[in-house]
């Protein structure tokens, strides 16, 4: 967000002991992550188009279901 531009120093309060983005800022922030979130990609198994947002929600339940050993998810 630094390379693009959308987030600059002016945006963060710093001090001797802490560096926090501002409000305006953090805003900012939650609105870009939520349109990237918001993408879609091609699912592999699926074969149709899903949002990041659903991915991680299927990869949750993937874990779900590896944790009581419904299913067995390779290691990387």
């Amino acid at each position: 967000m630094i390379n693009k531009g959308i987030i600059s120093e002016e945006d963060v309060e710093k001090d001797s002991n802490y560096c926090y983005l501002k409000l305006v800022s953090l805003r900012k922030v939650t609105q870009v992550f939520d349109e990237y979130l918001q993408k879609t990609v091609m699912h592999r198994q699926l074969h149709r188009k899903v949002s990041y947002r659903h991915l991680i929600r299927l990869e949750c339940y993937k874990l779900v279901k590896d944790l009581l050993a419904e299913l067995r998810i390779p290691p990387f």
